[in-house]
């Protein structure tokens, strides 16, 4: 009986793979469109991901964090730092499906792929500055540094009197208080931080936010070159409206 039953059974196995396969694939690709644009804002503008095709530098690198399915699902579900919940605007399925999504293409569905994933790496470690400002200001050139600040206009707006967004706008900030943008809610650590922005305080700040300010809400990783910084301080400066 069981050799007249085998090519039967075989081809069950075979159908079932190529099902499982498909449904696999399907997935990955309603997971992939979430990640692009279903999710308000898109999570591309703010997170690189390879497979999503995705540059984004405000947030983690996720194919270096390389997050568990636990740990996306908890991110997208209630936010982190500045970034918001999607409670409100996906469905369980759908935060579900971007969960596994995000996990599965970074390589992070086995949670022991992450045990050192918090810990910055070196290239992400960039060290303060420590050309002075008026320096710094004569370095950089403000139309490098507008393209350069195009990374940072998904969370922050330039002009005056524009609103603030996930961060404070940004008019006038070179040599401004910290923490001083009305209504703007900062964190403990940003507003202890106190005295102004100077342009070599901007520069470390830019440098590596984290370690410039620990507890900040930022999550961008920071600039590492210094000519990057140099020029969106620059471009920032000639916003001002001061003499």
């Amino acid at each position: 009986m069981t050799p007249s039953l085998t090519p039967r059974l075989g081809g069950a196995l075979f159908l079932a793979l190529i099902g499982s396969a498909a449904a696999a694939d399907a997935s990955l690709d309603a997971g992939r469109a979430l990640f692009n644009e279903t999710a308000q804002p898109q999570c591309a503008l703010c997170h690189s991901l390879k497979d999503a095709g995705a540059e984004g530098e405000i947030g983690p690198n996720l194919d270096d964090f390389k997050p568990t399915v636990e740990q996306v699902r908890a991110a997208v579900t209630s936010g982190i730092g500045i970034m918001p919940g999607f409670a409100e605007t996906l469905t369980d399925a759908e935060i579900e499906t971007l969960s596994t999504y995000v996990a599965t293409v970074a390589g992070g569905s086995d949670p022991a792929a992450n045990s050192d994933a918090s810990a910055p790496t070196e290239d992400a470690a960039a060290a303060e500055p420590e050309t002075p400002g008026a320096e710094i200001l004569a370095q950089g050139d403000p139309a490098a540094g507008a393209k350069v600040f195009r990374k940072c206009k998904a969370c922050h707006t330039v002009e005056e009197d524009g609103p603030s967004r996930v961060g404070p706008n940004l008019y006038g900030i070179v040599g401004a208080s910290v923490a001083a943008v009305d209504g703007f809610r900062y964190s403990g650590a940003l507003t202890d931080h106190a005295g102004d922005w100077t342009p070599d305080r901007l520069a470390a700040f830019l440098a590596n936010p984290r370690k410039a300010v620990p507890g900040t809400k930022m999550s961008f990783a920071g600039l590492r070159k210094p000519e990057d910084q140099a020029d969106v301080i620059a471009y920032l400066a000639s916003l001002s409206d001061a003499d």
